[in-house]
């Protein structure tokens, strides 16, 4: 059932203003259960394409394996080790006939429709995602990624946790330490999640943006 809410334009603004990409992190101050799951919960709410949502989120909870991650990136390192959260977004390589069935399929359950009302959305799928080229669609599934990425970012903002996207991963030693090497998934970037240090610099630095008409054109 649809809920009605509001929420106020100088809200959403105010936390747009107040986030950054969190260089340093407070590895003493952790989220709080009911964030930590409203952010994976934004995550997977996230809009894709055709609604077959290409990804894998893999929440790094094991310090261990946090640590292999750093030695990966070191320009990174502090934040993958020192965050409350660190989530790892990976996409779909390869879309296939198979897995357009299955999103068929969830449609079908969750909507209550029947399979041959899904046909022509089904056969569409087939042509226009399943059909593509391998490396098309891999271009294209990182895209829906990077949409997942930026609503779990703004959700973030909203719940006063900081947040640092990572596109500075090494997706191959990523892969290997997540188990993901030879599966139908690949990493694509990561966030860090938690509350800034206060030895952060970036926290006190102004917005460094481009005035609304250099960017924003009403045709």
């Amino acid at each position: 059932m649809n809920q009605e809410y509001t929420i106020s334009a100088d809200t959403i603004v105010s936390a747009m203003n107040w986030r950054y990409a969190t260089k340093a992190f407070d590895r003493n101050k952790q989220l709080a259960d009911a964030d930590r799951a409203a952010l994976l919960t934004a995550l997977r709410l996230s809009p894709s394409s055709y609604g077959l949502q290409p990804w894998k989120f893999l929440v790094v909870d094991d310090n261990a394996t946090r640590s292999k991650l750093g030695e990966a990136v070191p320009a990174n390192k502090s934040k993958i080790e020192d965050s409350s959260m660190l989530v790892v977004l990976a996409r779909r390589r390869v879309t296939t006939a198979q897995h357009v069935e299955q999103h068929v399929q969830t449609v079908k359950e969750a909507r209550g429709v029947s399979a041959e009302e899904l046909q022509p959305f089904k056969n569409m799928l087939t042509q226009s995602a399943a059909g593509r080229p391998a490396a098309d669609q891999d271009v294209w599934n990182a895209r829906q990624v990077y949409v997942a990425l930026g609503c779990a970012l703004t959700t973030a903002a909203m719940l006063k946790v900081d947040a640092c996207p990572m596109e500075g991963v090494n997706p191959e030693k990523f892969d290997q330490t997540l188990g993901l090497a030879g599966s139908d998934f690949t990493t694509t970037a990561a966030i860090a999640f938690g509350y800034r240090d206060k030895s952060d610099p970036f926290a006190s630095y102004s917005r460094a943006r481009r005035a609304a008409s250099e960017v924003i054109e009403f045709v």
